[in-house]
């Protein structure tokens, strides 16, 4: 048995087994990369799914919205004059309701596109966890 720290039962250095180590840790973490890059583009793909669908239905929201909004506005406005209010609060009162619904709609759209332009928590979290990982493999 030799005295030399890392000898092994016939003198030689464990040179391999180091090697081997780090082919190991190096093999690991591509595949962490490959993993996290396809789980990347997966993602990317999802949320580029929702924004043009987003996109899509707003459009047709919005020729809908279009062609609905005059004889609408004008329905409301003749609706209260006949319920006893003169023409010109009526009108202010349509046009502030519309102003609210719009309002809320614009809302609404704020909170689905920083849905699809905020990170991912999966993606930072799984990256942590990888790291967390390769560290605790390392020791």
């Amino acid at each position: 048995m030799s005295g030399h720290h890392g000898d092994d039962d016939t003198g030689h250095r464990k040179r391999g087994s180091v090697s081997e180590l780090l082919e190991r840790v190096v093999e690991q973490t591509r595949e962490i990369a490959r993993a996290e890059a396809e789980l990347v583009r997966a993602e990317a793909a999802h949320r580029a799914s929702l924004l043009r669908n987003a996109v899509v239905l707003a459009a047709i929201a919005l020729v809908f919205a279009f062609g609905a909004i005059f004889p609408l506005t004008q329905s409301a406005v003749l609706g209260l004059q006949w319920a006893g209010i003169a023409e010109g609060p009526a009108t202010l009162i349509v046009g502030a309701v519309l102003l609210i619904c719009g309002i809320i709609l614009a809302l609404v759209a704020a909170s689905l596109l920083r849905k699809v332009s905020s990170p991912p928590d999966r993606i930072k979290e799984n990256l942590s966890a990888d790291a967390r990982t390769l560290k605790e493999s390392l020791k």
